[in-house]
């Protein structure tokens, strides 16, 4: 069983897989407290779901692309959950802030989006995401160098962009090419 706070389909507005029609399971928890988080929904009301439940819910959807997001995906140990999704033929991805990798190793796709720039894990996951604004210490993510995308994203208000950190960051990738711009899609389009 799983908490699950919420599920919808909508198009991933992030990293690597922007634009993508997408299947999203947010689970409820998360093991930091971060002032800047953009949804309080994972902290709120969820309903305990088993597996079998959550695929009758995602199975009305065309897409075969899944997103298990928080809170923080990695309190529960997804593995099994994981492996159920591919058997139905679903391409995982998880949103961490990498509290236990070990945890979703079994996932296609895992975005890492570390709090702690003086702990950056440095393998168990398939791109980097660094929340910036434009007064963030960005010395600690430039000097980062990986085959794997890095990307930079601004610290956006609620429910829509924050110009002065989106400048910040194109600024940014401009002098660092090896950096790339996430710029949270769904919140400029005004969509879920």
């Amino acid at each position: 069983m799983l908490k699950v706070v919420e599920i919808f389909y909508s198009l991933q507005g992030e990293g690597n897989f922007t634009g993508v029609p997408s299947i999203f399971i947010r689970l409820h928890g998360c093991n930091l407290k971060c002032s800047f988080c953009d949804d309080a929904l994972h902290k709120g009301d969820f309903k305990l779901y088993d597996f079998e439940q959550i695929l009758s819910i995602i199975g009305a959807f065309p897409s075969k692309q899944i997103i298990i997001t928080g809170g923080e995906p990695t309190l529960y140990n997804l593995i099994d959950f994981i492996d159920f999704l591919h058997e139905k033929d679903y391409f995982v991805c998880v949103e961490t802030n990498g509290y236990k990798f070990e945890n979703i190793k079994n996932a296609n796709w895992i975005t890492y989006s570390p709090k702690d720039w003086d702990n950056i894990k440095q393998d168990g996951w398939s791109e980097l995401k660094f929340i910036v604004s434009n007064d963030s210490e960005i010395g600690k993510i430039t000097d980062i160098k990986s085959d794997k995308p890095i990307f930079v994203q601004p610290l956006n208000f609620f429910d829509k962009p924050n110009r002065q950190n989106l400048d910040f960051c194109i600024g940014l990738v401009k002098k660092y090419p090896h950096l790339k711009l996430s710029i949270q899609m769904h919140k400029f389009l005004g969509v879920r």
